[in-house]
């Protein structure tokens, strides 16, 4: 299979990227409230409660420290 690529001699990409450019503002958007950056909290491991982890689950990961080199 083959592709004609002629349209894209180095006039049409520049005209690509003028429109590009000039498009630029319209696909702005405003950020959504998962991406806005909030203040990190420090919680030490006392803080960390209710979260339980299966033994299978803890012997896995346990088990992969030995890959890390």
């Amino acid at each position: 299979m083959t592709y004609d690529v002629s349209f894209m001699t180095q006039d049409g990409l520049a005209a690509l990227r003028g429109d590009c450019a000039r498009m630029v503002p319209h696909w702005v958007l405003p950020r959504s409230p998962w991406e806005v950056e909030r203040p990190v909290v420090q919680v030490g491991a006392a803080g960390i409660h209710g979260v339980v982890v299966p033994a299978s689950a803890a012997r896995l990961i346990d088990s992969l420290a030995g890959f890390e080199d």
